[in-house]
């Protein structure tokens, strides 16, 4: 079960737990449980992916895709491009979790330092959506 220790009467459930399983001398597992990302960073991630394809394909940089016959296809970067060939190559090279849903808040923050420092480095600013951005983004 997992507690929550600002809950006060949760915290004293897991106190209790903790002290039963001493009192039986029986063993038993303790793990940290790791925030997963929230709807809102889940939309806030996605607005990314639109941000970074839209900049790119401003700039002019094209996707190359080989993989019809082995000819080099050239393509306008979507969000899913960016998803599946920049963030998920990133993210399983950083923490070698394959799915977007099983990282956590800090796991999101690091990748985005390295896109905003490999980004930046090529004159492209990429700035995670604020709270501001997002509700006005979905609120539209």
């Amino acid at each position: 079960m997992i507690y929550d220790p600002i809950n006060l009467l949760e915290l004293q459930q897991a106190k209790d737990k903790l002290n039963h399983f001493v009192k039986i001398k029986s063993k038993f597992e303790l793990k940290q449980k790791k925030n997963t990302r929230s709807l809102r960073q889940n939309s806030a991630l996605h607005l990314l992916f639109t941000i970074i394809s839209d900049q790119l394909n401003e700039m002019g940089v094209e996707f190359q895709y080989t993989g019809l016959k082995g000819q080099p296809l050239s393509l306008m970067h979507t969000p899913n491009i960016v998803k599946e060939y920049i963030w998920r190559r990133i993210q399983i090279s950083m923490f070698n979790i394959e799915s977007t849903t099983k990282i956590n808040t800090d796991q999101i923050n690091q990748i985005v330092d390295v896109l905003a420092k490999y980004f930046g480095e090529k004159g492209i600013v990429i700035e995670f959506p604020s709270k501001e951005t997002l509700e006005r983004m979905i609120n539209n």
